[in-house]
């Protein structure tokens, strides 16, 4: 005899009330239940049931053997789930690649977190500006801030950060605070190069007016260019310049006085879109699909702490972005 099985079935018996019930719930026959179930009163030497024309109800033997045995068997159930999802869990290297400034303030801070629900699984993180570079290639998932075609890779939109005008005390101090987005020509304005080389120095803001929406297009100048936002951070935080940034990853140095915004009645356009970037034959496995999770459940958390003026969008490709030039200013005179 399964003796097992035989406590299963009688346990389904007298959850459900019925022998056939129980057969239904195990997915097994009828017959199967009811000689498993005599069988273990047989080895018992007791009855467990008694058998009536409403059905079966337990004799005080059974009530006490139901007692002593379902404790045991959801035990036996718990370790086997343990075992499978031990088994399940998703292990080995997972190779990301992402745009620096991505991966530092939007992942890497949450990563022990991340580590204590997978133990087992192992990061090799490394940058990658944009998909036509050939470190992209050896990458499992790509997490990108940009305007990118996806080409073969599948693409995960996150949800866009707004941005905010900001400096330190020190400097808004010393230059006095803009009150307009054209007052910024008189200011140190630390720009972006973007993936392509491109240079962002034309920084565009958005406001609702009672004639209809205004936008105002303004050509920036300062003392730093840098394809790496961090460069221009430390700048900033030096007192040296005006910076964009996401208020969301900044929110630590904006809730401290550190960084202080400006412009807050203007909407900063043409924030880049988060998104990530993930090859098709790995979509499914376990340490890809995880992780993928986890990335957008900690942009969403960013997302939502944000409390920039309107509402931030993709809007498309900015009109500046297209083309070779070396400048976004330069759409300005050959629109």
């Amino acid at each position: 005899m399964d003796k097992l099985r035989a406590i299963q079935y009688f346990l389904a018996a007298a959850q459900t009330g019925s022998l056939s019930a129980a057969a239904r719930q195990q997915g097994v026959t009828l017959q199967a239940v009811a000689k498993l179930v005599g069988a273990l009163e047989a080895q018992l030497g007791a009855a467990l049931f008694k058998r009536g024309s409403r059905g079966l109800s337990l004799t005080a033997d059974g009530a006490h053997y139901a007692d002593a045995c379902a404790p045991l068997l959801a035990q036996l159930e718990a370790a086997d789930e343990g075992l499978r999802q031990a088994r399940q869990r998703p292990q080995g290297t997972l190779v990301v690649g992402g745009t620096p400034f991505f991966l530092q303030h939007c992942i890497v801070p949450s990563l022990p977190d991340f580590h204590v629900h997978y133990p087992d699984l192992t990061l090799d993180l490394r940058t990658v500006l944009h998909l036509d570079e050939a470190a992209a290639r050896d990458c499992d998932l790509l997490a990108l801030a940009g305007w990118f075609e996806a080409g073969d890779w599948v693409r995960r939109e996150l949800p866009v950060m707004p941005q905010v005008t900001v400096a330190t005390p020190g400097y808004w101090s010393r230059h006095g605070i803009p009150r307009h987005p054209s007052e910024l020509t008189d200011h140190h304005c630390l720009c972006y190069r973007n993936p392509y080389g491109k240079l962002l120095d034309l920084w565009r803001y958005r406001q609702a007016g009672p004639q209809g929406e205004v936008i105002e297009q303004v050509v920036v100048r300062g003392r730093l260019h840098s394809n790496h936002r961090d460069h221009l951070l430390e700048l900033a935080l030096a007192d040296g310049g005006v910076i964009r940034v996401f208020q969301a990853t900044e929110h630590v140095l904006l809730a401290s006085g550190h960084l202080v915004p400006v412009l807050l009645d203007w909407e900063v356009m043409d924030p880049p879109p988060l998104a990530m970037y993930f090859k098709p034959d790995l979509r499914r496995t376990s340490r890809l699909r995880v992780f993928a999770e986890f990335v957008a459940s900690r942009c969403t958390d960013l997302a939502q702490r944000t409390t920039a003026k309107g509402q931030a969008s993709v809007d498309g490709r900015p009109p500046w972005h297209p083309g070779s030039h070396r400048r976004a200013s330069s759409w300005l005179t050959h629109r």
